[in-house]
């Protein structure tokens, strides 16, 4: 079967999505009876392109990575994205565009207009997510399309499709996790005795921070992903702006050694939890000890600490992850869309 790809975002994580294509296309084939296709790409920044036959991804690639013009690709997209998202021939709407800490955005009108017209969507942006949850989820099982976002808290680790699916009947009560990986990082790098500055220079080197990294060394990024958490899994109207957030850009070097001396470990925590119906999440930073289960979340490893009624607690890890894992996540959603399973 074939599935034509609409691809908003030919970021970093978009690119690598299109190599994972590329290198799995004869597996898919063979394993699913997938043929997937990327026929438009749309970008602010290297044009937008459509080609029905499927891009040329190999050219495509070259072409963003030396930051010239996709239009060679095919033809010239010159509508605004959503319109074309909306009388598009594909099936498939992968969002992957930078996050806006927002409820008016454009991935959101993407994914809206995508469902609208009974495409599906999967998407590794927190932000309409966030905001937007029930909404998109609704509209998603009336037009019987599918709607997924396994790679917007934990990259490649089955996160939503664990609690969603083989969690079914288990009420979530809290949870407590290390979620930012550029900001994990940058306090084991002080911890280590580098400086603030060296650390943040590392995370961008390894390409888990942008040019402008205030998103995750402020807060904003683990506190969307701990609102995310709530409104998805705890069933929360929560967000980013309304709840206590703590980044690391104020936490000083000596605070962290001290620490260390101590026998602890400075780290970002985001939890959530419930006060009677109410649904409640923060981000804050913290000295915590060896008896703690974040206390060996090190460098740019992640970790979720789950309290349910059923289960009592358990312990999700990622190690060191990086682009290919959040690319993987889109890969898996789109493989679960094909076999049918429409939503997490």
């Amino acid at each position: 079967m074939r599935h034509r790809i609409v691809l908003a975002g030919f970021g970093n994580v978009g690119r690598e999505f299109a190599r994972l294509l590329l290198e799995q296309r004869t597996e898919l084939t063979r394993a699913y009876g997938l043929d997937a296709s990327i026929v438009a790409i749309l970008t602010a920044r290297h044009g937008s392109v459509e080609n029905t036959r499927g891009i040329d991804l190999r050219k495509a690639l070259r072409l963003a990575d030396a930051g010239v013009s996709l239009e060679s690709c095919g033809r010239g997209i010159h509508e605004r994205s959503v319109d074309y998202i909306r009388r598009g021939k594909a099936d498939i709407l992968i969002e992957v565009t930078p996050l806006r800490i927002s409820p008016r955005q454009i991935a959101f009108d993407h994914m809206r207009a995508a469902l609208q017209t009974g495409k599906h969507v999967i998407t590794a942006n927190k932000g309409p997510v966030v905001y937007h949850y029930q909404d998109l989820r609704d509209l998603a099982r009336r037009r019987h399309a599918g709607f997924r976002y396994e790679g917007t808290v934990m990259d490649g680790a089955p996160v939503f499709s664990l609690f969603q699916e083989a969690l079914r009947g288990a009420r979530v009560d809290a949870f407590e996790g290390i979620l930012n990986s550029t900001s994990n990082l940058v306090l084991s790098e002080i911890e280590a005795g580098r400086t603030y500055e060296e650390g943040v220079a590392a995370a961008q080197r390894l390409g888990f921070a942008e040019s402008d990294p205030s998103l995750d060394l402020d807060g904003w990024d683990a506190t969307v992903k701990a609102c995310l958490l709530a409104n998805v899994v705890m069933g929360g109207r929560l967000r980013p702006e309304r709840i206590p957030r703590h980044g690391i850009a104020s936490v000083g070097a000596e605070s962290i050694r001290d620490a260390k001396s101590a026998g602890k470990r400075v780290k970002q925590i985001a939890r959530g939890w419930r006060e009677g119906r109410t649904v409640r999440a923060s981000v804050s930073v913290e000295a915590i000890g060896p008896d703690h289960p974040l206390f060996s979340i090190n460098g740019t490893s992640s970790s979720l600490v789950v309290r349910t009624n059923m289960l009592k607690q358990f312990q999700i890890i990622e190690h060191d992850p990086g682009l290919r894992q959040t690319a993987f996540a889109l890969y898996a959603d789109l493989i679960a869309i094909h076999e049918g399973r429409l939503s997490p």
